[in-house]
């Protein structure tokens, strides 16, 4: 976790203790209510809350949106402005002398500093969620480029990097968080792969030496096609088995839930992939779907 959304959470659990503090004071003295209720609500709510969603939503909206922040330098900004109006506009208000004056203008200006600090909040955690442009397809894979740019591109990739020692890929949720923010060059180096020997792996299995050469299609790598009256095996292609059997998607949904077709690997993936991906026994997933093509063989 970085700096910042670090110092968030813990800001915010230093508000939420503070402000059971002052809950606990006003329980045993109501007669302090008056004066400790904007206090306590400004504690909990801009203090706490505001600081407990900043730090989550700045270490966790960048890595599922795979977008950058806008303007990472405002999580710093907004982390001063915040604490300093909040603190500047609890402290006069319990000290009782806001109203009015010179003590009024100090009040409004930690009032607009809290604003401000809002404000940048908003900037970074709306725009990061705004939908990445589509990238154009690469004529050559490089080590700047992102795990999940590759994969959306060329699908076929996805076995290219399970063969190669990318393991962690084999779980669908990796492949649409972790993948779309970690670059190429930062996988080999987590996973010990050299850089230079992958990258061309990946360009000479992707690009052909024939230009002309067409994209490998559903049944072109490690796998079959199977055909209505057969049975299911371990490498048969999931796409050609659903074509042929249509009623065994049920099978794969209720095993590894309706998101699994939205993957567009899915058609290049043999039925013994997408178990193992899903940490699911093949033999199980075979033993269900060859039942329903036997009742689907059976049935008039």
């Amino acid at each position: 976790m970085d700096n910042y959304p670090r110092l968030f959470i813990k800001a915010g659990l230093i508000y939420a203790l503070l402000g059971a503090a002052l809950g606990v004071t006003m329980a045993i003295d109501p007669s302090l209510s008056v004066r400790l209720r904007f206090v306590h609500i400004h504690i909990n709510l801009l203090g706490f809350m505001a600081m407990m969603i900043a730090g989550v939503a700045f270490h966790v909206l960048p890595r599922f949106s795979a977008r950058k922040l806008p303007w990472p330098e405002g999580m710093k900004y907004q982390f001063i402005l915040q604490n300093v109006g909040l603190l500047g506009m609890v402290a006069l208000y319990a000290a009782g002398g806001w109203r009015g004056g010179i003590a009024h203008a100090v009040f409004v200006f930690f009032a607009i500093l809290a604003g401000m600090a809002m404000a940048i909040m908003f900037y970074n955690l709306y725009f990061v969620l705004t939908a990445p442009e589509e990238t154009p397809k690469p004529e050559k894979i490089t080590g700047e480029m992102k795990v999940a740019d590759v994969l959306d591109h060329f699908p076929q990739a996805l076995a290219l990097f399970l063969e190669s020692g990318f393991k962690s890929l084999a779980n669908p949720a990796a492949r649409q968080t972790f993948a779309k923010v970690v670059s190429i060059e930062k996988a080999c180096d987590k996973h010990g792969v050299s850089t230079t020997a992958f990258l061309e792996k990946l360009n000479s299995e992707l690009f052909k030496e024939d230009s002309s050469a067409p994209i490998p299609t559903e049944g072109s790598g490690p796998g079959k096609e199977i055909k209505h009256g057969e049975m299911c095996q371990a490498d048969t292609w999931v796409g050609s088995l659903i074509k042929a059997y249509p009623a065994t998607k049920k099978v794969f949904e209720s095993n590894y839930g309706e998101g699994c077709f939205s993957c567009p690997g899915q058609a290049f993936e043999t039925v013994e992939q997408t178990a193992s991906m899903h940490n699911i026994d093949p033999e199980k997933i075979l033993a269900e779907i060859n039942a329903e093509i036997d009742r689907d063989i059976k049935r008039p």
